[in-house]
């Protein structure tokens, strides 16, 4: 492992706009991908080679996904539909700077290959199923350089192929050309006959497993620690290793939230009630880390940074209140409050920083256990690996057809499409492919076709459904009853 880091620290630093970005373009969904530019002088297209020497075609262009999340490069597949262990090559004379070939996820990319040509410009290949020449090596134009696979986070068997020029991603088709052409295999289709709203029947019920969360605090977790003894501190350091407690001397009395000006033991007491509940199932130690890691994401973030919220909530006297002014040192409602919050060493820097404490739905996540959750990349306490005690649990959410038909139309409108939702509402939503994590038939959807639209299981989860389901471990069935 320290052999990967090291050669991917050695990637970063040759890139250093790469840094913001790096967990995009066909990796994980990236934070502030890097603006796509027009080169000032492109190489001519037949200066670079196609990647792969079969008739293939792009299923995913740039710079964005079908559902508007950025990409960063091309997915090549073939047109065979049997890309997997196909051989690609590489599109320049150049020399090999990064090569992974370990199976590991690697930022989402798997098994890839970087190769610097002249003029600042370097190409990369990822997800490859194995990967043929090493760093240092020099290659030729149309070498084979690695196989076609589907490593790192990758739905399925494609070569993920990116161009770089001065350290920024840039169009590749500005430098390279399909000479199969790029139109997709198709079937013929019958054009669907659109429905008329007021003959919508029948619901869409969704079986939902895991939790919302794969990196920072699960909220059951926190519970079934606190009911076996823990305190909210010892919570808090195994769900976020490496951090460490500070207490915040500057803590503002007042927040603002929704544009109003509020107490901000207001302001943490919904939130937690929103986040964690307050219940009496709900102990006091899972409340105080709750709202430890509520406040902590907020003096990074911002109080309107999209924590849930619950405004109506009555907290005073309430166990919540207990549990934050307990957090902020405070014994009355008339004390100053300074709140506890995590910090993280900072490796590169060795500064102290305001940790990332995710905690909530929209962190995505895979199941109940650390071990299987997709982690972060960056600093320790993101990257998971540990274990979170309570059950993966079944939930079930129905909505009416015509809910699902609203909820669609609404998100196709958002990204500026137009959806024909036709008379049979089985067809509306397909799942495509998922990663088997609780059987071969259940999984976290990768891929779903919604009206038509495919994209994420998260994006559907998030962006569709509104975090209507807890994760995006699910099936769905359309019942016309």
């Amino acid at each position: 492992m320290s052999g990967i880091i090291s050669m991917l620290m050695s990637f970063l630093m040759m890139f250093l706009q790469l840094i913001t970005s790096f967990i995009g373009g066909g990796g994980l969904n990236p934070v502030n991908p890097v603006n796509p530019v027009t080169p000032d002088n492109p190489d001519t297209s037949t200066s670079m080679c196609w990647p792969v020497n079969k008739e293939s075609y792009i299923s995913a262009g740039y710079p964005n996904y079908d559902d508007g999340t950025y990409h960063g490069g091309i997915d090549i597949v073939l047109k065979s539909g049997n890309s997997e262990g196909e051989a690609f090559v590489a599109a320049q004379d150049g020399k090999v700077t990064l090569a992974l070939n370990d199976g590991n996820d690697n930022l989402g990319y798997g098994n890839c290959v970087l190769i610097e040509h002249s003029g600042g410009i370097s190409t990369f290949y990822t997800h490859a199923k194995s990967i043929t020449v090493a760093a240092n090596d020099t290659v030729k134009k149309g070498q084979t350089i690695g196989y076609i696979g589907k490593t790192g986070n990758a739905s399925g068997a494609h070569l993920h192929f990116e161009v770089w020029k001065n350290s920024e991603r840039v169009n590749p088709l500005d430098y390279v050309k399909n000479p199969y052409g790029d139109n997709k295999p198709s079937t013929p289709t019958t054009p669907e006959t659109p429905i008329d709203p007021a003959d919508i029947k029948g619901s869409f019920t969704f079986k939902v497993y895991g939790w919302g969360h794969g990196v920072g605090m699960s909220q059951d977790g926190a519970i079934v620690m606190a009911k076996n003894g823990k305190t909210y501190n010892e919570i808090l350091s195994a769900y976020y290793p490496g951090t460490e407690m500070r207490v915040d001397f500057k803590t503002p009395a007042q927040v603002k939230k929704n544009g109003t000006e509020i107490p901000l033991v207001e302001f943490l007491c919904k939130t937690v009630m929103k986040e964690i509940g307050n219940d009496d199932d709900v102990p006091m130690e899972a409340l105080k880390a709750q709202a430890v890691a509520c406040y902590t994401y907020a003096k990074l973030y911002g109080y309107e940074s999209g924590q849930a919220y619950s405004s109506n909530f009555a907290y005073s006297g309430t166990r919540v209140e207990k549990a934050v002014w307990a957090v902020c040192s405070m014994s009355k409602a008339t004390d100053k409050p300074q709140a506890r919050y995590l910090e993280y060493k900072d490796k590169n820097s060795g500064d102290y920083k305001t940790a990332e404490t995710y905690y909530f739905a929209n962190a995505a996540g895979k199941t109940a256990s650390y071990s299987s959750a997709w982690g972060g990349t960056s600093p320790d306490y993101l990257k998971g690996g540990v274990s979170s005690p309570e059950e993966v649990k079944k939930s079930t959410k129905t909505y009416t057809a015509k809910e699902m038909y609203d909820l669609i139309q609404a998100y196709a409108k958002s990204v500026g499409k137009t959806v024909t939702l036709g008379k049979d509402p089985s067809k509306w939503i397909q799942i495509v492919s998922h990663d088997k994590s609780m059987s071969d038939s259940v999984g976290y959807v990768v891929k779903i076709k919604v009206g038509g639209i495919e994209m994420s299981g998260n994006t559907f989860r998030s962006k569709v459904l509104n975090y209507g389901i807890r994760s995006q471990c699910f099936t769905v069935a359309y019942s016309s009853k």
